[in-house]
């Protein structure tokens, strides 16, 4: 019994999307699974409530307090947005080197 659910928890975990997260343009984190970006959209005692940052998508994703990946729910709607996604990193690593480099300019 317990080889059955370790390898049913292997399957499972190897359907779940890797995640991983990055800032949005305002500062406030962004999930990120399967190349589209999730907004927290209500947190509770036990789980963190995410939904698609695109218009209309009613994809969902649900994660423990420690961001592990719990669940998805619903498909997405649009293809996945891979460019915009490469742009939102492109520009929080930009912002990140323009804090720095202000950081730099006014210490000296």
């Amino acid at each position: 019994m317990a080889e059955a659910f370790v390898i049913l928890t292997s399957e499972i975990q190897a359907k779940s999307p890797a995640i991983s997260f990055i800032n949005s343009n305002k500062g406030k984190p962004l999930l990120v699974a399967d190349e589209y970006t999730f907004k927290l959209n209500k947190a509770t005692t036990t789980t963190k409530y995410w939904i698609c940052t695109i218009n209309g998508c009613a994809a969902k994703v649900h994660a423990d307090l420690n961001n592990g990946l719990m669940k998805t729910v619903g498909n997405h709607s649009p293809l996945p947005g891979k460019e915009k996604l490469e742009v939102r990193e492109a520009r929080e690593k930009m912002t990140h080197l323009k804090k720095h480099f202000l950081t730099l300019n006014i210490s000296t």
